[in-house]
């Protein structure tokens, strides 16, 4: 029997629709999960003994697909260093340098696109759970007018765990609610449940462990052999493992396991009051430039295209969790628009060390929190005088430019930051130098920082 012209185009044509929509149908869910202010070394896949508390189902990200070593986030407090991640962009390339009182309304620009767009418009079903903290109130800043389709959450530094006075559901207020690192993952599971056949994209930002330090009664029993600071503590830490627990096994019982792709990371670096180690091998801690601030531990896992127990040592970014995130669905960029992150996957190919990014910048302020350094004494930690980093291969160049010159480190020999080598090695100086000046050139005056203090870093050469 012949058939038609017209018949054999129509087969044709419904033979590319149905693979176009095997195509969709086979792209990842994607869960971006974001700890606050977890140390590098709080977790056994990236150094804790146990001693404290341990981790198996963070672990077991890691463990399932990849952890980097040598992975930063673009700021070592909050509101920039997620301002950063939700962009995919350098924040100061908007103005945001500094964290704000988001309930004013500044912090990131509506004009700025951030993942719920580019998901929601690539056909995914997306939701904002948890820990916002880059403004909602001037127009269009809201995370349901950013292209997610859920906001469970809050917009500020952090809030109590058992009764926030700020904690919303879409635009309204949540009056009752549960521990809040349990309320989130329930969200988050509600949230899986219905989205039903659309691949979705999730943002799952904690406050934990953030203060105040807060937890269960029953989570505080567990660790009662420690001391009342600690005991806190690794509750706090216990609920987040157990949680993530939670979510991982609600993918594995709905059989979408092997089609998700896992972030894990922290905003940045952890605390000085934590228990010594928590923040471990680095010098520092949070809201400073040394390597304790923005060094953090980053995970990946996607069963279906990473192989599991992988460790890579490539430089890394959380600029780089968007445009790995966009890759893997297949969602293509505006030339127009700049994106400051790499694709991750190709690496996972490759069995040697790749390079991801030749150079690493900050630029932002430095608030001393090392034992024994004056701290908040001079000025508002939320205007805290300049500093600038680069980090490049090994090198690292920092300046905290109200307290010294330049310093360099050698990272693979000196990872602790203890040995300042820039007399033995002038020209590499130099040229991060330089590096920074032409990269800061590009960066716009501040919304949320002194002004003065850009001006400093613009005297960079």
């Amino acid at each position: 029997m012949k058939i038609s012209t017209k018949i054999q185009v129509a087969i044709f044509g419904c033979l590319l629709i149905g693979q176009s929509l095997m195509a969709q149908e086979k792209r990842p869910n994607i869960i971006v999960i974001v700890a606050d202010d977890l140390g590098y070394a709080t977790t056994g896949a990236f150094g804790s003994d146990g001693t404290h508390v341990k981790t198996p189902n963070i672990d077991k990200i890691a463990s399932g697909g990849a952890k980097f070593t040598n992975a930063y986030v673009t700021a070592s407090v909050c509101g920039p260093s997620r301002s950063g991640l939700l962009t995919g962009r350098y924040q100061e390339r908007f103005g945001v340098y500094a964290n704000t009182d988001t309930q004013k309304g500044s912090a990131v620009p509506a004009s700025e696109k951030v993942m719920g767009y580019y998901f929601k418009k690539a056909g995914y079903t997306t939701a904002a759970i948890g820990k916002w903290h880059v403004g909602v109130k001037l127009p269009g800043q809201h995370p349901l007018d950013r292209g997610f389709d859920k906001y469970y959450g809050f917009n500020s530094a952090q809030t109590d765990y058992f009764n926030s006075p700020i904690l919303y559901d879409g635009n309204e207020k949540v009056k009752k609610h549960d521990y809040l690192t349990f309320q989130f993952t329930n969200e988050a599971i509600s949230f899986i449940d219905s989205a039903k056949k659309k691949p979705f994209f999730m943002y799952l930002a904690y406050n934990a462990v953030h203060g105040p330090n807060q937890a269960p009664d029953d989570y505080m029993a567990k660790f009662k052999h420690l001391s009342k600071s600690d005991q806190v503590k690794a509750a706090m830490v216990a609920a987040l493992d157990d949680s993530v627990g939670k979510l991982l096994d609600e993918l594995k019982n709905k059989g979408l396991e092997e089609n998700t792709l896992i972030f894990f990371m922290s905003d940045n670096g952890g605390l000085p009051t934590w228990w010594k180690g928590s923040n471990a091998p680095w010098r520092g801690f949070k809201r400073e430039q040394w390597e304790g601030g923005c060094h953090v531990q980053f995970m990946m896992r996607w069963p279906a295209k990473i192989k599991a127990g992988q460790v890579r040592q490539e430089l890394t970014s959380s600029l780089d969790v968007l445009t790995t995130s966009m890759a893997a669905a297949g969602i293509e960029n505006s030339k127009s628009y700049k994106l400051d992150g790499a694709n991750l996957l190709p690496v996972f190919n490759q069995p040697k060390k790749q390079v991801v990014h030749e150079s690493l910048f900050w630029a932002g302020s430095h608030v001393p929190r090392e034992e024994g350094a004056k701290m908040d004494e001079d000025f508002e930690k939320d205007n805290a005088p300049p500093s600038w980093a680069v980090c490049s291969g090994k090198w690292k160049l920092v300046q905290m430019m109200a307290e010294g010159e330049p310093m360099l480190y050698n990272l693979e020999e000196d990872p602790a930051e203890t040995k300042d080598v820039i007399s033995q090695n002038n020209a590499i100086a130099k040229k991060m130098s330089k590096d920074f000046a032409f990269w800061y050139k590009d960066m716009v005056t501040p919304i949320t920082w002194d002004k003065a203090y850009y001006e400093q870093l613009k005297t960079v050469k």
